[in-house]
């Protein structure tokens, strides 16, 4: 845009400056720029013939002048493209993927203010920079020159303390951590919380991702959103789509958005591009379609308080395809890695007014929106629910997702022994015989989702963990950590240093179904088979 905007102002001048001119702008100053133009013209015509017949032109001057107007046509349609794109309008590509509104929508968008106080709390304090200026000669230079004394009026010495205190917030702030500890009742005490997402290769989940944010019922003006993209593929749009839907979402828009993308979607889509979905269960279909529709909760369009975008990368060269990331192989080395980034973004991301840190993957379906504050009641330094997904109905409908949250056996301590120091226990594969409890398979489905067992080992899918457990030295271990890494050794040194690590076994969200190599094989067998009976 701004590109745009300065070409056009050398264009201007090059043509002012040989006695061209440019069409008059609609923007109010059309005499001032119709003056100086008849000014200079007046001045360029001084001795001159006010009429000079054109000569024929040559078939050279016509071969350059056709050349030089297709150049221009095509490089104002390359600028015209950029300006949009800039903009964030009228941007689509192929499903509707990264549709983010048309111009003539984009008008009509409601947008939302920001009222709530925790918007300019601690470091977002409102600072007025005329009243920082008046101390720029000292104290006593402030009395006389507002006062006309340095002996105030308790009327003069409110303002006094109020413009100082001004000053002083200005440069420093002042945190008794004591305060942030975190509570039970974080609603009532008005918590901040930090929520931590990793995206990477994320592009397709990230209007899932938003439509989870906007459904949490814990105050939006109490939660700052930290995003960390990393090791992206190639042509990846992960880190583009996610800045253009932050904006949106900042603005109170982003609900509009996704109407006009699903409208897209719909209109355009014919059959299905997931085939799989054919072979879902109908009610978790329905579940899922219900969880998206109106009527929303009232605050659901609200802002956050923030949101920080972070790029980094940490060197994973894994794939992302379902295989890729549950092979037992690369378990190890794709977790410590995770940590790294874990690390990197708490490290980052973490204030001091933090009293909680919620870490929530991009690809979960269903989760209700009360979750936050549903974990935090239980009062654990360290908690997490139970994960499950969704499967195809000739695969059983549904089984457990996570099972890295678990209680330690005696059996995995034996088994630890026999391993090298680097070596890392991986839960739900033959090679690693933990005999460990899960979380995951002590769900009972009409279970108390209130009920809370202890937990040594946690999952990432979504953690509760108060801040001051990092503030303390508790990491995710991108090293060995007793035969562990990243989230499981999360929970064990967690637990080692005194906190509190548990779990919510009935209480269950639901990660997508990633259909595996295998899974998509038995399904492309189905759909073969049923062509062969429709012959």
């Amino acid at each position: 845009m701004g590109m745009f905007f300065n070409l056009r102002s050398n264009i201007k001048k090059k043509a002012m400056d040989n006695g061209l001119s440019l069409p008059i702008s609609r923007n109010g100053s059309s005499n001032n720029i119709k003056d100086k133009r008849s000014e200079h013209n007046s001045n360029s015509l001084k001795g001159k013939y006010r009429y000079q017949p054109r000569s024929t032109p040559s078939k050279f001057q016509l071969t350059v002048s056709i050349t030089s107007l297709i150049i221009i046509a095509v490089l104002s349609l390359y600028l015209f493209i950029s300006f949009l794109s800039g903009m964030g309008i009228g941007v689509s590509t192929q499903n509707g993927r990264s549709l983010l509104g048309s111009s003539k929508s984009s008008e009509n968008y409601k947008t939302i203010d920001l009222e709530d106080e925790e918007y300019y709390d601690y470091d977002f304090e409102d600072i007025d920079p005329e009243v920082i200026s008046k101390f720029d000669d000292g104290v006593q230079h402030y009395l006389i020159s507002q006062f006309g004394s340095e002996v105030l009026t308790p009327k003069d010495d409110e303002k006094y303390q109020r413009e100082l205190n001004m000053l002083f917030d200005s440069t420093v702030e002042e945190y008794d951590l004591s305060n942030f500890e975190g509570a039970p009742n974080g609603l009532e005490t008005r918590d901040h919380i930090l929520l931590c997402i990793p995206l990477r290769n994320a592009a397709d989940v990230l209007p899932l991702m938003f439509k989870h944010l906007m459904n949490l019922t814990y105050p939006h003006e109490l939660i700052d959103l930290a995003f960390l993209v990393s090791d992206c593929s190639e042509g990846d749009t992960t880190l583009d789509a996610l800045i253009a839907y932050s904006r949106h979402l900042q603005n109170g828009t982003l609900s509009q958005i996704f109407q006009e993308i699903d409208a897209v979607i719909d209109s355009q889509t014919k059959g299905t591009d997931k085939l799989y979905l054919k072979y879902m269960d109908e009610g978790y279909i329905n579940r899922v379609h219900q969880a998206f529709s109106p009527p929303f909760h009232e605050n659901y369009d609200k802002p956050f308080r923030s949101v920080q975008i972070f790029q980094k990368d940490f060197g994973q060269v894994i794939g992302q395809g379902f295989s890729d990331r549950h092979a037992v192989k690369v378990q190890g080395i794709r977790r410590k890695l995770m940590g790294r980034a874990r690390n990197w973004l708490t490290a980052n991301a973490l204030k001091p007014y933090h009293s909680w840190v919620y870490w929530r993957d991009a690809d979960v379906e269903l989760c209700p929106g009360s979750v936050i504050q549903d974990l935090m009641s239980k009062n654990y330094d360290v908690i997490v629910p139970n994960v499950w997904r969704p499967l195809p109905t000739f695969l059983g409908t549904e089984q457990p997702y996570d099972l890295n949250s678990w209680m330690e056996s005696q059996e995995a301590l034996a088994l630890a022994k026999t391993l090298d120091e680097d070596d890392v226990i991986v839960e739900g594969y033959a090679e690693y015989p933990t005999w460990r409890v899960h979380l995951a398979y002590i769900r009972d489905a009409e279970g108390d989702p209130n009920e809370a067992v202890d937990l040594d080992g946690v999952g990432g899918v979504s953690i509760l963990a108060k801040a001051k457990i990092f503030r303390n030295g508790v990491q995710f271990p991108a090293f060995t950590f007793e035969n562990h890494a990243e989230t499981e050794a999360f929970g064990k040194m967690a637990k080692k240093m005194g906190y509190r690590v548990g779990g919510l076994p009935h209480y269950t969200i639901w990660h997508i179904y990633e259909p595996s190599d295998d899974d998509l094989k038995e399904i492309a067998s189905r759909e073969r088979e049923k062509r062969r009976q429709s012959e």
